[in-house]
């Protein structure tokens, strides 16, 4: 979800650029270099719970490595107040109060000014999160689970396949051994997707275990506003 400390914008064409700006960076200090974002991901997406585990479903199971940088595991977010690309580089949050446990010293003196506000401290930290099953950094928990139970997402095939509805991606990634199935709802509303081209087997999800039916021609899946699922073809 990040280069780093600058989300960079150098690879995409200036009007493309200009839409990413006007949709998570309008203000002009959320800005660098005229090429990239200084802010992380769950306050570009108003703290949206559906749309930030959605992004982070997408780099789990998209064809490439998927990295986190650290503080991304519970959701933290930004201090434009601070300089630069200091913005984001702020004392990792492990639990609330006026130091965020960081350290015992006085947070006057910390190298780097902590976040404050719906993301700071004692909104979102490590202690507040870490036995809540409900949790983001429960839920990023089970992405890492999964992934590691899914060869096939890092070492597979990846097929877009057409999932019956504009707003719903939906991609097959295979080897020899096995299949996932991964639907992504990008739509604000709820929608079913009959995904065509899936080989016959079983349908289970990776991240809960259950069973999904599915019709003799093709999968027909619920996806709630911003859903997503990984479903392993054939048997678990």
């Amino acid at each position: 979800m990040r280069n780093h400390d600058e989300l960079t914008l150098d690879k995409l064409s200036a009007a493309e650029r200009d839409e990413v700006f006007a949709a998570f960076g309008p203000e002009a200090d959320m800005r660098l270099y005229g090429r990239g974002l200084r802010r992380r991901l769950p306050p570009m997406l108003g703290g949206d719970r559906r749309r930030i585990e959605l992004a982070y479903s997408l780099l789990f199971t998209l064809p490439g490595t998927p990295v986190l940088f650290y503080g991304e595991e519970i959701g933290m977010g930004e201090n434009l107040a601070a300089d630069g690309r200091l913005a984001v580089r702020t004392p990792m949050q492990w639990a609330p109060g006026p130091t965020a446990g960081f350290s015992g010293a006085d947070p006057a003196r910390y190298p780097r000014p902590l976040t404050r506000g719906a993301f700071g401290p004692d909104r979102v930290n490590v202690r507040d999160q870490a036995h809540d099953p409900h949790s983001l950094l429960s839920r990023m928990r089970s992405f890492v689970q999964g992934y590691r139970e899914a060869p096939e997402l890092a070492w597979g095939r990846c097929e877009i396949l057409d999932a019956g509805d504009p707003a719903v991606l939906a991609h097959l990634s295979s080897t020899g051994d096995g299949a996932i199935l991964v639907l992504h709802n990008f739509a604000g509303r709820p929608v079913t997707a009959t995904t065509a081209g899936v080989p016959d087997g079983r349908l289970t999800d990776i991240l809960t275990g259950a069973a999904v039916e599915r019709a003799a021609d093709a999968p027909r899946v619920e996806l709630p506003p911003y859903g997503y699922r990984w479903l392993r073809v054939g048997e678990p």
